[in-house]
């Protein structure tokens, strides 16, 4: 039908026929020129292809009637007195007829083949914006975005909390449905089957709802609402919008997967966490509770079967046991710190001479059956850090070196000089660290060699020393030793060494 709301059409049609008009009389009066009609296709053509057909055949019309009144005889009456101008203006009027309505289509297939390349460029925009989301709330806004703007429609997106759905997300952000409305999003939901208005199912609802699928099922459900004076979405509409909502159901599903994958993770290794805690637990606490039950109970319930070299060695096994306990429970409350944040090293100047010394005297029933070799310079400098985590991490280091190197064995301890820190070496002569283990080492509860025989030990110091280091805004390191077997840790305290940690670790290996 004619739109009465918008004559620019007609109005542009009625100026080109006039234009035309204009040349015809123009060429008829300046030569002798049989067909002065076809002056008149232009103005045909280009109201078809700026406008369509109605204004094309408008301009059609008006062409015949100018024609017909300024140039067949008799002139400026709309009679034809001759038959063959009758047949001349009949043929014109059908070239000029098929020549518009083939026009228009033309130009309907180019505006749609442009607005389905638009849409192919959009759904590739949409489609690489889901791919660059990583977060479950921004894909769902960015999807309701995307199906409002390119359909012009009010949009809901419904996910499955407990047994029910809820509304996620809506554009615009205040839209929410009634009861009846939800009740139709859940009947598709479990159907998997669209719902609604337009649909099958519930067709006199207010809202359209689509379900958002996968190959593994639905994952959420797309409720949509036209603004229009159409009852309807179209069926155009409705594939835009089934398509969309394919391409956001795969990125739900991969977020959904992600997320899934990452509570597995969590898991796992809480329960790793939890079976060698609960191993440590077993082993390295039930034994010296053992022991110091043992003898505890021998003293006090034979005491004078011992003499006093016997009970001197019994007493100095429920010390000795007592303080692997203590230094197991610290271990314990250490990671504890380290890891709920509540770590905070203090900013004070250090002698770093100092913390070995305390580590050494502390350790000494530990390093009883090993040689300690100590190379610290008295030049090195005063460093920046927490005195008692760093003998801390001193005292792991030489209790792990004392469990892992042979009895008659030299751990050595060696201090270097760099720019503007220290580096610190622990080495000991035992088996070494696999090279594919030696990141590894610091992890928590780790055990470079898991036996039935292992060695005393939760797994726990080492990384207890990472964590202390690096709070204080150090590095750590492990490697083997380059002479002989045996494993090398190297500590550097933060002053800002100008040679790499690697590099200085090579030069202070023995």
């Amino acid at each position: 039908m004619i739109s009465l709301r918008n004559n620019r059409p007609y109005l542009f049609s009625t100026l080109m026929v006039a234009m035309a008009l204009g040349a015809g009389l123009a060429i008829d009066s300046l030569m002798d020129v049989p067909n002065v009609s076809l002056a008149f296709l232009p103005a045909v053509l280009g109201s078809a292809t700026l406008y369509g057909l109605w204004p094309s055949l408008y301009a059609c019309l008006l062409s015949v009637a100018a024609y017909n009144f300024f140039f067949l005889p008799p002139l400026y009456t709309f009679t034809v007195a001759d038959p063959a101008n009758m047949l001349a203006l009949a043929v014109f009027g059908l070239v000029a007829a098929l020549t518009s309505h083939l026009a228009a289509v033309s130009r309907d297939r180019l505006d749609a083949a442009r607005r389905h390349a638009r849409t192919m460029a959009d759904l590739q925009g949409f489609s690489s914006k889901l791919a660059g989301i990583g977060d479950l709330d921004g894909l769902l806004w960015a999807t309701a975005h995307q199906v409002a703007a390119m359909l012009g429609l009010r949009v809901v997106i419904l996910m499955p909390a407990g047994d029910m759905l809820a509304v996620r997300c809506g554009y615009p952000p205040e839209d929410n449905i009634s009861e009846d409305d939800l009740a139709a999003a859940q009947w598709t939901w479990e159907h998997d089957r669209p719902t609604g208005r337009g649909a099958e199912t519930l067709p006199g609802a207010r809202w359209l709802f689509l379900p958002m699928r996968t190959e593994r099922g639905p994952v959420a459900v797309l409720g949509i609402a036209v603004d229009r004076a159409d009852p309807l979405p179209t069926s155009q509409e409705r594939r835009l919008a089934g398509a969309l909502a394919d391409q956001a159901a795969v990125a739900i599903e991969r977020i959904v997967l992600v997320a899934d994958i990452d509570r597995a993770r969590i898991l796992a290794e809480t329960e790793k966490l939890r079976s060698a805690l609960l191993s440590s637990l077993s082993h390295d606490l039930r034994t010296p509770l053992s022991s110091i039950l043992g003898a505890a109970t021998s003293l006090q319930g034979q005491a004078e079967a011992f003499d006093a070299a016997s009970r001197a060695g019994l007493v100095s096994t429920i010390r000795d046991e007592a303080e692997r306990m203590n230094r197991f429970v610290n271990n314990l409350l250490d990671m504890t710190r380290i890891e709920s944040g509540a770590l905070t090293p203090k900013r004070e100047i250090v002698d770093l001479a100092d913390a070995v010394g305390t580590a050494l005297n502390r350790m000494a029933r530990t390093l009883v059956e090993h040689r300690v070799d100590v190379d610290m310079p008295a030049d090195l400098p005063m460093v920046r850090g927490d005195f008692m985590l760093l003998e801390q991490v001193v005292a792991n280091l030489l209790d792990n070196a004392a469990k892992y190197a042979p009895p008659g064995s030299t751990i050595t301890l060696r201090g270097l000089r760099g720019a503007d820190g220290i580096l610190l070496t622990v080495a000991d002569e035992g088996p070494g660290i696999p090279a594919d283990r030696l990141q590894l080492v610091f992890d928590k509860f780790y055990r470079v060699h898991a036996t039935d025989r292992q060695r005393a030990g939760t797994g726990l110091g080492l990384a207890i020393c990472r964590g202390f280091i690096e709070a204080m805004g150090g590095t750590i390191v492990a490697a083997n030793r380059r002479d002989r077997s045996g494993a090398v840790f190297a500590v550097t305290v933060p002053l800002g060494m100008e040679m790499p940690i690697e590099t200085a670790l090579m030069e202070a290996m023995p």
